[in-house]
């Protein structure tokens, strides 16, 4: 562990209470645990003895593990974390890992609104199938929800539009498949979206 973590190293961090996450970095760390600065806001979503969710990009991977909050200093807002080496996973896969999520969601552009069915998603971004006639030049407003019912709203750049006939994907109905990436997605709904793909990601591991 402490040569996948060390000082500065920037981590995301969820809580019990997922409105608590966010994204900070180590200010200090031993062979068991670790020492992080939060603001007023955040610390109150961190409590002695809770279990929490970190992970963060590392050189072979994504790097997940739960740590227990082992102190709370609310005068000088710091937390400390207590970990063993048999808690991490090293995750063997891109920085933004991509999982399969069948879903439907709205788009919208300034006239229409479509109906797109999701086809996988990452934090960064996600592939999908419409019937719409999506141009890589604009960007469009959209709007879905993991397994909670708490939308996420943020723009859709497309990046790829293709109508099938050359992709390795099928599209329903002769839909077109459309890649592209999240533009002004907040910081929260991030690491929400990164939390759900890891949780995802393991469950396929454990089969």
């Amino acid at each position: 562990m402490k040569n996948l973590l060390n000082k500065n190293k920037k981590i995301c961090l969820v809580p019990e209470d997922i409105k608590g996450a966010l994204s900070t970095e180590i200010q200090k760390i031993t062979t068991k645990s670790i020492d992080l600065k939060l603001s007023d806001k955040d610390i109150k979503y961190y409590k002695q003895g809770d279990t929490v969710e970190l992970f963060t990009v590392v050189e072979d991977g994504m790097l997940y593990f739960k740590p227990v909050v082992k102190e709370v200093d609310k005068t000088e807002k710091t937390i400390k974390l207590e970990y063993t080496k048999e808690q991490y996973e090293l995750l063997q896969r891109r920085e933004y890992t991509r999982v399969d999520f069948s879903k439907e969601f709205t788009l919208k552009d300034k006239e229409n609104s479509y109906i797109c069915e999701c086809i996988d998603i990452c934090a960064g971004g996600m592939k999908f199938a419409t019937e719409a006639e999506l141009s890589c030049a604009k960007d469009y407003v959209i709007e879905f929800t993991l397994e909670s019912t708490i939308p996420i709203q943020c723009f859709f750049q497309p990046i790829r539009v293709d109508n099938g006939k050359n992709s390795k994907t099928k599209a329903k109905n002769k839909k077109n498949i459309v890649s592209g990436r999240f533009i002004a997605l907040k910081n929260i709904d991030k690491i929400a979206i990164v939390q759900f793909c890891f949780k995802k990601q393991m469950e396929n591991t454990n089969k």
